[in-house]
């Protein structure tokens, strides 16, 4: 602590030095965390809404005539394509999976699969959510990898009374 106060009440000029770099220190670390937290924040965002999108595929592909018999099915050309509209109508992607908010790009999903299945009824969406920074002194593009699944087991045995 002694060592500290010496810098500080020294007057030849490294206490000036001194603080300035501790101020753009604690500056980049802010900057480092804001992003961090920035990114966690959207791909959660972007990963809770996708969920919400391939759960409702499943659901709505579910071939309800197969659950008399106490098996379930579902046709996946069928959840495939309600997962393509609901990325278009309710998340508001173009027809590259770019996210465009008042003009500006915000991200773009980079769909690697989708596997569905019939029997047992499951959709599994793998991709990137490619996006940049928003500190120009960052560049590059940041791909953040998800995996999103949804399986519909519900099956009642001799169908509805």
């Amino acid at each position: 602590m002694g060592r500290f106060r010496q810098h500080i009440t020294n007057r030849r000029g490294d206490s000036f030095l001194f603080m300035i770099i501790l101020v753009f220190l604690i500056l980049t670390l802010a900057v480092i965390l804001t992003e961090y937290f920035r990114m966690e924040s959207l791909y959660q965002q972007v990963e809770y809404v996708l969920q919400r999108g391939v759960n409702s595929s499943v659901d709505y592909a579910m071939l309800d005539e197969y659950r008399k018999d106490g098996c379930g099915r579902m046709d996946g050309n069928l959840a495939v394509d309600m997962l393509y509209q609901y990325f278009q109508e309710e998340m508001g992607l173009d027809a590259g999976l770019n996210k465009y908010i008042d003009g500006q790009w915000v991200y773009t999903l980079e769909i690697q699969s989708i596997d569905a299945s019939d029997e047992p009824p499951k959709l599994t969406l793998t991709g990137d959510l490619k996006t940049r920074s928003i500190f120009s002194f960052l560049n590059g593009e940041i791909r953040l990898p998800f995996t999103v699944a949804s399986a519909n087991n519900r099956i009642e045995e001799g169908g509805s009374p």
